[in-house]
């Protein structure tokens, strides 16, 4: 085990490091349009969906009376959420051990965008891949980190949804049931006599048995992670970072509504993202569009309005970012080539 007795050093090398590892299996970037049909697919369907409900022409209409001037400041609050996850990306990168030079850091975050949208493994270990075959180490510390990331996000959008909770009557109720609720959630991860018990279960099982030692191993390092001064530092991140995109929200929103309240806004946009991250389905997609309009709609937003509302929001935050991803890309095939190449010219000498 990488910590010894449940502590939250870091692992410093050594044989647990050179342990064969299928924690990050490797990624075919160059194929990765066949994995993105699935995702076009589902947004495809959400378009359609929407145009049903709220019908196509009323849709395209509201579309069009949408203020375009609003749009440059909604971009501008999705970056600040991408800044503000890229810095805890690079923390939670250097208290496990990661050595990794900015560049490419930055590369492998916004590649992440894309990959995120993506089905099966590449959405939640792609990341870790990248940085394992770039020369940040063993797998398992970026591994743990990316769950750490996503616990993180879940918690800063249970925060968010319970604060927005207080615009409606009850809310108070609701507000103190999601932070109990996310209390213990981090109560539970961190009892690792528990944790221990059900990851010893995985040497029982005939296609995890080899990677039980590895398990715990990361389980130690995402404890570390979520111990209270690492958890409330990525928290400080990923609540404003979040917030940002939800204030986004609120002004597209108020496109549409003028008196477009703040906390209702937060709500919608935490509560239909929660429920689509938590939905498995690659960004959430049917399923946040789906939650956001019904939200708005029975909040008193007219149906085409409410439809036309998210998809914009939608448009410019997780297609904005999957658009960086893209960007991206290349260059993070240039630095693998270059990897390759290096690797394979060391062999040959």
């Amino acid at each position: 085990m990488s910590v010894a007795g449940g502590g939250d050093e870091r692992p410093g090398g050594g044989p647990a490091d050179e342990r064969p590892e299928e924690l990050a299996p490797r990624i075919d970037l160059r194929h990765l349009g066949r994995r993105l049909l699935v995702p076009a697919v589902l947004a495809l369907a959400a378009l359609l969906g929407l145009a049903l409900v709220a019908d196509a022409r009323e849709l395209a209409d509201a579309v069009r009376g949408f203020d375009a001037r609003l749009l440059a400041p909604v971009l501008a609050l999705s970056l600040v959420n991408y800044l503000l996850r890229l810095a805890r990306w690079q923390l939670y990168l250097k208290r496990v051990g990661v050595r990794l030079s900015f560049g490419d850091s930055v590369a492998v975050f916004l590649t992440g965008f894309l990959l995120s949208v993506t089905p099966g493994k590449a959405g939640e270990l792609g990341k870790a891949w990248l940085v394992k075959a770039l020369g940040g180490g063993v797998a398992r510390r970026p591994v743990a980190v990316v769950l750490a990331e996503r616990i993180n996000d879940l918690l800063s959008m249970l925060v968010l949804t319970g604060l927005g909770a207080l615009a409606f009557p009850g809310g108070g109720w609701v507000a103190l049931s999601l932070l109990a609720g996310a209390l213990l959630a981090v109560s539970v991860l961190l009892w690792r006599r528990a944790a221990l018990a059900v990851l010893g279960a995985a040497h029982r099982l005939p296609l995890v048995h080899r990677m039980a030692d590895t398990l715990v191993d990361v389980y130690d390092l995402l404890r570390g992670l979520l111990r209270p001064p690492w958890l409330a530092a990525g928290l400080a991140l990923a609540i404003p970072a979040w917030g940002a995109e939800a204030i986004g929200f609120v002004l597209v929103v108020g496109s549409y509504q003028g008196d477009a309240g703040l906390l209702e806004g937060v709500f919608n946009y935490s509560a239909s993202t929660l429920l689509g991250a938590l939905s498995l389905v690659p960004g959430g997609l049917l399923v946040s569009e789906g939650a956001l309009t019904a939200l708005l709609n029975l909040q008193g937003l007219a149906t085409p309005a409410a439809a036309s509302a998210t998809l914009i929001i939608r448009a410019a935050t997780l297609w904005f970012a999957v658009a960086l991803g893209v960007v991206a890309l290349p260059f993070v095939l240039r630095r693998l080539r270059a990897e390759r190449g290096a690797a394979q010219g060391s062999r040959g000498g």
